[in-house]
């Protein structure tokens, strides 16, 4: 039972790694430059149409996006986000 556990919590925690680098991927693609200021991207579909693009949960999505705010790759919520460490989403992208 233990060892079942552990491949278990494995498997979820790389398919959340290749979650994260597909939301990484995602947010580089749709980056726009503001004059003056970081790249930000700028929501034109609900969220819920982007996680089903990214093939995930609309609740995952929102997971993810509160884990790159904790580890200052992102920044702000809502219709903007702003990407703070660009050199760290795009390793996490795997770009």
């Amino acid at each position: 039972a233990r060892l079942h556990q552990q491949q278990t919590e494995l498997a979820v925690s790389r398919l959340v790694q290749d979650a994260e680098g597909r939301c990484a991927q995602w947010l580089l693609q749709h980056a726009r430059g503001r004059e003056g200021g970081p790249f930000v991207v700028e929501f034109q579909d609900r969220k819920r149409q982007v996680a089903q693009l990214l093939g995930i949960a609309p609740e995952t999505l929102s997971r993810i996006f509160k884990l790159l705010r904790e580890r200052g790759l992102i920044a702000g919520s809502g219709r903007i986000v702003e990407l703070v460490d660009m050199p760290a989403l795009t390793q996490l992208a795997g770009a």
